[in-house]
């Protein structure tokens, strides 16, 4: 089955992971700053917007994909990857909430890519096509490695650039955002890459989420989410 992508989605995609990635840096200020009683609630806050940014970026990059016949999507295998995305971005700030050091840096990373894999992989699930979606294991493996790399990268980033204020240091924070963004569209494009569907393949009738627009729908409130969420850190 061929696949086709809209480059304006796509390009939309890295848009939403550069805000993304911007966002982690700043909401990795409020948690390192906050007073030892304010620590988790920042830590959920930015759980919550970085979290809903990676999984937005994802569900673009799938609203670009055209197979050439109608792509919908499961709902509550949706829901399900929102929420480990979330988890995963909890797992991240709160490990940096008061510095990196070497063996929590690993761990997390691991925990943080393997929901990362779980978010872009258990989203395919959530088409549910009927025959089920196979992978190049090559790729596979690849898109897995990036999303550990990314996931290291993300820690030490947001952790180093958590005080810059200057201007200049805000345009190190908007380079780093922009690194962020390669490697998760990288890891997300890799896996889509790495998917193979067989021809006249369809997604499940019984899937909820019937068109783009929904699809579309859901990542606009969730880029406006890490929007309202960004001006709400930079106000605080």
């Amino acid at each position: 089955m061929e696949q086709h992508y809209d480059m304006v989605m796509v390009a939309y995609s890295f848009v939403i992971a550069t805000l993304t990635g911007y966002c982690g840096i700043e909401m990795t200020a409020r948690v390192r700053a906050a007073a030892p009683a304010e620590k988790l609630r920042w830590v959920v806050a930015g759980a919550f917007a970085f979290g809903t940014g990676v999984w937005a970026m994802h569900f673009m990059g799938m609203a670009a994909l055209t197979l050439g016949v109608p792509v919908t999507f499961d709902l509550p295998i949706t829901v399900a990857s929102w929420l480990v995305a979330v988890v995963v971005s909890a797992i991240g700030f709160y490990v940096i909430r008061d510095g990196v050091r070497l063996v929590t840096w690993l761990i997390a990373s691991v925990l943080m890519a393997t929901g990362v894999c779980l978010m872009h992989y258990g989203g395919m699930y959530a088409m549910r096509m009927l025959p089920g979606i196979e992978y190049r294991p090559l790729l596979f493996w690849a898109s897995a490695a990036i999303a550990l790399g990314a996931s290291g990268a993300a820690l030490l980033i947001m952790t180093w650039l958590r005080t810059s204020r200057h201007w200049t240091h805000v345009a190190l924070r908007l380079g780093a955002a922009l690194v962020m963004a390669v490697a998760v569209t990288g890891m997300h494009y890799t896996g889509m890459a790495a998917a193979m569907f067989a021809p006249g393949s369809y997604c499940s009738p019984g899937n909820q989420l019937s068109d783009a627009w929904t699809i579309l729908g859901l990542v606009m409130i969730a880029t406006a989410v890490v929007s309202l969420s960004q001006w709400w850190a930079l106000l605080k």
